[in-house]
């Protein structure tokens, strides 16, 4: 008999106790090949073509540290509590007639590797979560907001940072009720972490003196989950034949909340760089995305590589690691011939 792989992952999450390394669950998901998200298909969108490249609900990366939990929204109910003043409680329609916030925002698993597949760009619909946290009102005691999911998964971020304004929830996902998989009925986003900061079936935000360790930090991943500075190159893909005397090399790049300010590319690895056309960067938690006319290259075999600088004036690391505990780093690197 088959065995669906969410199921899968879920039994073997029971059978070692739940200790399974995140980039597992990648991996028996759908392993770590890459994908083509299209970006020289908007090369003509304008400015809002980082806005417009939207990844199908079907497409967006799916990862969960057990089964899926089947939510019954009328029975469901959002809380927040803990070290705040006045708790506050909502059923799903009270939390649906909340005051309307729409944002497109693009979304990473810390497992995903250097030009990997595991994320995607979807325009979310719900509210802003301040106004709700300043309902509850923070006692000054609080240390560290816990958020906890219908499953059993819980993951922590400090007061400081859950107070920001761009923190939202979110129950609708590109025009459609949040799918059962991506998080129904409400799911937490914080832009600028990666998303295991970022629990789906979210049923309460609950406030508490003293550090906390969540689900996949007790297993040794980042607490602060802050996205690396990332770009990749998403057209040629690696081992692509061109010609001409015009290349146009195009892809994106992403960080932190602060968004990206510029991006450079080589195209002979490494050894200079020129600066890419950032064509589309409408928002700092969206993909930036990138285009640059090789004029006249030269026949052979060239390794082109892309870096990028971040909203603050930070270079992305060009050091190679793994995904684990902080994210991937280091330039994504494809080989080309030109013919």
């Amino acid at each position: 008999m088959r065995m669906e792989r969410r199921h899968f992952l879920a039994v073997l999450g029971a059978a070692v106790g739940s200790v399974i390394p995140y980039s597992l669950y990648r991996y028996l998901e759908g392993g770590f090949d890459s994908q083509v998200v299209g970006v020289r298909d908007y090369l003509d969108a304008g400015p809002d073509a980082a806005l417009k490249l939207i990844t199908p609900n079907s497409d967006f990366y799916v990862t969960t540290s057990r089964k899926t939990p089947d939510v019954d929204a009328k029975k469901w109910s959002f809380a927040i509590d803990g070290l705040v003043e006045r708790p506050v409680r909502f059923t799903y329609g009270e939390m649906l007639a909340q005051p309307k916030y729409e944002t497109v925002m693009t979304l990473e698993c810390i497992s995903n590797p250097v030009g990997g597949k595991y994320l995607g760009n979807a325009r979310w619909r719900g509210t802003l979560l301040k106004p709700l946290l300043d309902r509850a009102g923070l006692r000054p005691n609080a240390k560290f907001a816990i958020s906890h999911a219908a499953e059993g998964y819980t993951t922590a971020i400090p007061v400081e940072r859950i107070f920001s304004p761009l923190n939202f929830l979110a129950w609708d996902m590109n025009g459609e009720r949040l799918p059962r998989q991506h998080g129904y009925p409400l799911r937490v986003f914080f832009p600028g972490k990666y998303g295991m900061k970022q629990p789906k079936w979210l049923t309460r935000i609950e406030f508490v003196d003293r550090d906390y360790t969540g689900y996949w930090e007790a297993q040794g991943w980042s607490q602060d989950c802050e996205r690396q500075i990332q770009s990749t190159i998403d057209w040629p893909r690696d081992g692509a034949r061109v010609s001409g005397s015009k290349v146009v090399v195009c892809g994106y790049a992403l960080a932190s909340e602060v968004g990206i300010s510029k991006v450079e590319i080589s195209t002979d690895d490494g050894r200079s760089w020129q600066a890419a056309d950032v064509f589309s960067n409408p928002s700092p938690i969206v993909w930036a995305l990138w285009k640059y006319e090789w004029k006249n290259p030269a026949r052979g075999t060239h390794r082109l590589k892309v870096r990028a600088i971040d909203g603050r004036g930070t270079l992305q690391a060009a050091g190679e690691s793994n995904q684990f505990p902080n994210g991937a780093t280091g330039y994504h690197t494809v080989k080309v011939s030109v013919v």
